[in-house]
């Protein structure tokens, strides 16, 4: 046995398997029988809501007109979707970046819940809210990618949110996602918190691709759960477009105002 490994029957290590044993068994029962708003506690809601009518009249969706290139909604313009001055100046590595909702609430404390606290129960009142763009738009991806945690980090976690998200969003196409192609080789700091500098150098260097086949020629769709500043799937972007890949276009559940 290597030194200062925790073995399997380690009671710390039992303790800790049933602590995440017991959080994915009430996830799953919360799932399989809702029946609470998950945002503010209203019970007896109607049959297929997750989300009472109050929550989700606070959804703030991300409407038209948007810069074509980054996605950023452009309240200030009368005009139809177009390119935005920044990316004017420089063009970002993604063809195309799209967000469900602005990252507020309840949209934001819901992914947070996700995310942080293994709330899985959740994802029903996220697809909800999923269709409240309807239809929903990049289903004409060749395949899906979901931005990568590190491997220390999903042990951790339990899952990547990113998947989860991927398969909430294409339903219909999970068939076209690629879980071990993209992947973090780096383990980096939680970006929240950093400057747009300190999160590019964070994340120098930190993806790779492997099997490089699967994405050559290939239409990519990029899924992650929420835009801030691009730089995440601005990495991702440049490594899949450098392994071959014809054009990556980015979606997310939330981005953030600006």
């Amino acid at each position: 046995m290597v030194k200062d490994q925790v073995p399997v029957s380690h009671p710390v290590a039992m303790l800790s398997d049933l602590f995440f044993l017991q959080k994915w068994l009430k996830g799953i029962v919360d799932l399989l029988f809702p029946s609470l708003c998950p945002v503010c506690g209203t019970g007896l809601l109607p049959d297929g809501q997750t989300l009472c009518s109050l929550c989700l009249q606070d959804v703030s969706l991300i409407r038209s007109p948007c810069c074509t290139a980054c996605g950023r909604e452009m309240i200030d313009s009368a005009a139809a979707d177009h390119l935005c001055g920044r990316c004017l100046r420089k063009s970002p590595p993604y063809s195309s970046a799209r967000a469900v909702a602005h990252y507020q609430e309840p949209v934001s404390g819901l992914l947070h819940r996700l995310k942080y606290q293994g709330e899985i129960s959740v994802l029903p009142a996220l697809r909800e809210i999923v269709g409240l763009l309807s239809p929903f738009p990049l289903q004409d991806s060749d395949r899906i990618v979901p931005v990568p945690l590190h491997l220390s980090r999903l042990r951790q976690r339990g899952f990547n949110q990113a998947l989860l998200l991927a398969n909430l969003l294409f339903p219909n196409r999970k068939d076209l996602i690629l879980v071990d192609s993209l992947i973090r080789v780096r383990h980096t700091i939680p970006q929240t918190g950093l400057d747009g500098g300190d999160r590019r150098k964070n994340l120098h260097q930190a993806f790779t691709v492997r099997f490089p086949e699967r994405v050559r020629r290939k239409n990519i769709v990029l899924v992650d759960d929420v835009f801030t500043t691009g730089t995440t799937v601005s990495e991702c972007s440049k490594m899949l477009l450098r392994a071959g890949a014809a054009e990556v276009r980015v979606v997310t559940l939330a981005r953030v105002r600006e």
